[in-house]
């Protein structure tokens, strides 16, 4: 049996795990955190960081069952999933140049500048006096991110030059590097575009309207399919996906992608990550498009061409579960009447009675997510709202029920 080294075992990975394991593959997690939701869904576990590409090696070393590396749903592993494809010789090895575009924004930030794609201005740099200087050049409110975060941490809003030092301090703690990048803020509409990537073509794209918490932490809420926009955008998207490609030679994988449709209607491309989006992105786009990402990207990932035959959408969405306060999860309720609804795909949960939960200031922080379809979006939107009003999570202190976002 082939076994699929998957780095990471975040809960955005799970779905890889399940969807390997049903297509006859052997799953080996690689994740330091014994506790990591993968952990559970995989036939191997090895507990070292994904930062670590010689020690996963060693530790390895005499395996010929390995078919592919995989780092589905977070950048920070896509290092060694490069180091690691060339190191056993397996197919299509990630481009340095992607993985650099995925774990450095100011890196993508260049590419779209250097492209002439659609784009803002923005500065970067270690934390002191010129990179203080520099941003104080860009249009506020800006944003403060690490280059190399992914899951909303460390993003800070600043509202004005005066707020730029405390911003700093408040970002760089996420920073592995200790470098940040500073963006004016761009308004319009959150997209994320999942695509594939086969023989240098975009053989298939899927684009999401994505809702985020508001300030200060930008974290993502829901995902709404399709998203509505004119075919003429939806082209647009796609060229831009294929000359970014191009431009890192990047020829085979999945592509996620942040977007946001200015208000003067042009797309920009915020961030790229040569892998597979998380926050159940793949289930809702199966739901509403019935592509199968997940295998089609083990396919890419093995070597193999999966056949794309999508049809027409049906309205999707996937709503993130989470609390906007911490404390010990004393019980949920409402679960099994959330799961009766016809509207509900797929409810998961992440967080167990008794454990600790935190504010959800981070993608990490989510209690779990559901998948609605139906066939409108008014019929969609009133069903999400019903699993807001029904499934309830509630602390420990005072038993108090959680508000879901």
């Amino acid at each position: 049996m082939r076994t699929l080294v998957v780095l990471g075992g975040a809960d955005g990975s799970v779905g890889t795990y399940r969807r390997a394991r049903e297509l006859g593959y052997r799953t080996l997690c690689v994740d330091i955190r014994s506790g990591a939701p993968g952990v559970a869904f995989a036939d191997e576990f090895l507990q070292l960081s994904v930062r670590a590409p010689e020690q996963i090696a060693a530790a390895l070393d005499g395996r010929d069952d390995i078919a592919a590396v995989l780092c589905p749903a977070s950048d920070v592993g896509l290092p060694a999933q490069a180091w690691l494809t060339r190191h056993w010789n397996l197919p299509e090895p990630l481009p340095d140049a992607a993985v650099a575009a995925s774990v450095d924004k100011s890196v993508f930030r260049t590419l779209c500048d250097r492209m002439g794609l659609p784009s803002y201005r923005s500065v970067g740099g270690v934390p002191g006096p010129e990179l203080v200087h520099a941003a104080q050049q860009l249009r506020f409110p800006t944003l403060v991110k690490p280059v190399d975060s992914s899951g909303s941490r460390g993003v800070v809003a600043c509202a004005g030059p005066g707020r730029l030092h405390t911003s700093f301090t408040e970002s760089i703690a996420f920073s592995p590097s200790g470098r940040l990048v500073v963006e004016e803020h761009l308004d319009g509409r959150h997209f994320t575009i999942e695509a594939l990537v086969s023989r240098g073509r975009i053989v298939f794209h899927a684009v999401t309207e994505r809702t985020i918490t508001p300030p200060p932490f930008f974290v993502t809420s829901s995902h709404l399919l399709p998203a509505e926009i004119t075919p003429e955008t939806d082209s647009e998207i796609e060229r831009m996906l294929t000359d970014v490609c191009a431009e890192l030679g990047y020829r085979t994988g999945a592509l996620t992608v942040d977007a946001v449709l200015g208000r003067d209607g042009r797309p920009y491309l915020i961030e790229m990550g040569a892998r597979m989006g998380g926050n159940g992105l793949a289930e809702v786009i199966e739901s509403c498009y019935g592509v199968d990402l997940m295998a089609a990207g083990i396919a890419l990932a093995v070597g193999e061409q999966p056949v794309i035959t999508p049809r027409p959408p049906i309205p999707t969405l996937v709503h993130m579960l989470a609390s906007d306060r911490g404390g010990h999860l004393a019980r949920i309720e409402g679960v099994d009447e959330v799961r009766a609804m016809p509207e509900v795909v797929e409810l998961r949960l992440f967080a167990e009675e008794g454990s600790y939960i935190r504010p959800y200031e981070q993608a990490g922080y989510k209690l779990g997510q559901v998948v609605l379809s139906a066939d409108s979006v008014p019929k969609l939107l009133a069903a999400e709202g019903a699993v807001r009003g029904t499934l309830k999570f509630l602390l420990d202190e005072q038993d108090m029920a959680v508000p879901l976002p």
